[in-house]
């Protein structure tokens, strides 16, 4: 099948089961179960476990997609799977905001809008493959950036205004944010374990990060602000580390930078 063919296929499933998600009728149940020494409840399991059946649907049929092109350098898991990670996060995303739609005409149009999203997530992330740096950036790496900068921000919002436990929220941000450093970090196959290393850290700081901030009253629009400043202040640093670039001023340059914006943050 012709990849094009494939993504195709990877959509359309995908706003099949979107459509399908949001027509079944969930029952309204609770689960209880013990993460990390805290009892944690969950509520409508089988809605949950539908939203990442469609997030993994979206990874498996992306990875199809990845493996399928010729120029493909290498077929580590570890190194196709960073091509992965944006589309499923965006479906899963998708689960939460259509539901705000206010009727069914706008949730149609923004399941149109998330179909369009999809697909050129999925062909900026296949034109990435080759090495060439003429032919992997222009004008593919700001749209790979705006879309993970967007979904990071929005599930840092969506999950921290929750108040869930810090054992669910601290672990969801950790997780994402982890998935979309290593889309970002990802340089070449020969370094894709560094780049592997490098999300997991900024990763686990923001969950511990916030796990405090849960203690700590303040507005979902501050705090999100402030975890997304962390996000992008710490793959900054990793992005200069890898490339071979970090020195004392680029870490002098960050930390001005992030002193700027946490002063306004704090002033909203």
């Amino acid at each position: 099948m012709p990849i094009y063919e494939r993504i195709s296929a990877v959509v359309s499933l995908s706003l099949i089961g979107l459509t399908l998600y949001f027509a079944l009728d969930f029952p309204i149940e609770t689960t209880q179960f013990t993460l990390f020494n805290s009892a944690v409840g969950v509520n409508s399991p089988r809605q949950w476990l539908m939203i990442l059946l469609l997030g993994g649907l979206a990874i498996v049929g992306t990875d199809t997609v990845i493996r399928a092109h010729p120029s493909l350098p290498s077929q580590r898991h570890d190194y196709v799977a960073t091509f992965c990670m944006l589309p499923g996060l965006l479906v899963i995303l998708a689960t939460q905001l259509l539901r705000l739609a206010p009727n069914s005409v706008v949730w149609i149009i923004g399941l149109v809008v998330v179909g369009i999203l999809l697909w050129f997530t999925i062909i900026i992330e296949l034109q990435q493959i080759p090495l060439d740096p003429t032919l992997a950036y222009g004008w593919r790496r700001p749209w790979q950036q705006l879309i993970s900068y967007g979904l990071i921000l929005a599930f840092i919002m969506l999950i921290y205004q929750t108040r869930s436990r810090s054992a669910m929220s601290a672990t969801g941000i950790a997780l994402v944010s982890m998935m979309v450093a290593v889309t970002l970090l990802r340089q070449k196959p020969a370094t894709i374990s560094k780049t592997w290393l490098f999300a997991f850290i900024i990763g686990l700081s923001l969950g511990q990060i916030t796990w405090v901030l849960n203690y700590w009253r303040t507005t979902t629009l501050s705090a999100g602000l402030f975890l997304f400043l962390i996000f992008y202040g710490l793959l900054g640093l990793a992005q200069q580390q890898l490339l071979g670039k970090f020195s004392r001023q680029v870490l002098w340059e960050f930390g001005i930078v992030s002193v700027i914006t946490l002063w306004v943050i704090f002033k909203l």
